[in-house]
């Protein structure tokens, strides 16, 4: 396996719509993102690969219909939750992967294996972006800001992992004066929260952002505050009760100021969520309306127990 660190270019490309789309992956993490293109095929990016074949292999080949490639790839962390089909989407889907991004971790579970031997396989290389932003050649449509590029906690342990995920903003400018930002934060937990508000700050401030650890109450309290998101998408199903994601207190922190969605709604429904930015800046949001959705929290005697949100009409 080769690896490097890199800021590279990506091929000319002009958008019109962009879509992003939160898939169903029960207690995991698989987003993919979507540029139009003016000509040709979108520029797509796949956020981490959910803890199956089944989370891409069910979503890509509908959703990248007459697309043949991922023109990035990016590995938050290398979880089984977030690694499960990456080895398929690289061997099987018949997609072409242009670039791979990860935080440098590397783990001994049989997905990240199975990963890197599709990599070593496919002969790619493996790429932790340096923390700053990236244009893609030819345009200045986009562009992604990467605020954290993982090994600041070395170790083993769920928490170290976790706390090295990449962490990265997508800056879309489809038209002058029109920009929405969307924040993609892995696992990150209270360490790198901490970290990110301490050396970022209002930096962080996103329209979307993808709730970091399926809305874990082990946050930075001050994280959701300064992101300031409108819009906040948890992966999570609600429905597990040993994780018991999302948390009520963590949720409220992003509720202050997003409406918020969950991949699991509270009639126990399974579903993507698909978010479509137009070339005006305006965000919509599916399914909607919003829809209720379950948290997890104290009760009176302290015993942790599910419970259903209603968002306001």
């Amino acid at each position: 396996m080769r690896i490097m660190i890199l800021v590279t270019c990506l091929p000319l490309v002009a958008f019109a719509d962009m879509k992003i789309t939160f898939i169903d992956a029960r207690q995991a993490d698989a987003t993919v993102i979507q540029i139009d293109q003016d000509s040709g095929e979108p520029f797509t990016i796949v956020v981490d690969g959910g803890d199956g074949d089944s989370d891409l292999e069910n979503n890509i080949p509908g959703l990248m219909t007459g697309d043949s490639t991922v023109e990035l790839l990016v590995l938050s962390h290398p979880h089984k939750d977030h690694t499960g089909a990456l080895d398929w989407l690289i061997n099987e889907s018949g997609k072409t992967i242009q670039q791979i991004w990860w935080g440098g971790d590397a783990h001994t579970i049989q997905e990240f294996t199975d990963f890197k031997d599709a990599v070593d396989a496919k002969d790619l290389v493996l790429v932790r972006p340096a923390e700053t932003t990236t244009s893609f050649a030819g345009t200045t449509d986009f562009t992604i800001r990467v605020f954290n590029n993982g090994l600041e906690f070395p170790g083993t342990a769920g928490h170290d992992f976790n706390n090295d995920s990449v962490v990265f903003q997508l800056i879309y400018e489809p038209a002058p004066s029109v920009r929405v930002t969307a924040l993609f934060t892995g696992d990150i937990e209270r360490d790198q929260g901490e970290m990110l508000v301490d050396e970022f700050g209002d930096e962080l401030k996103s329209d979307i952002v993808k709730v970091p650890h399926h809305g874990s109450d082990h946050l930075f309290n001050e994280f959701p505050a300064k992101v300031a998101a409108r819009f906040a998408y948890v992966s999570s199903s609600g429905t597990h009760a040993g994780h018991r994601h999302p948390r009520k207190s963590a949720l409220d922190r992003y509720d202050a100021t997003a409406d918020i969605f969950c991949t699991c709604d509270a009639a126990g429904t399974f579903h993507n969520i698909t978010v479509i930015v137009n070339e005006a800046g305006v965000i919509s949001t599916s399914p909607s309306p919003q829809p209720a959705y379950f948290v997890w929290g104290p009760n009176a005697n302290g015993i942790v127990v599910r419970s259903e949100v209603t968002p306001p009409p």
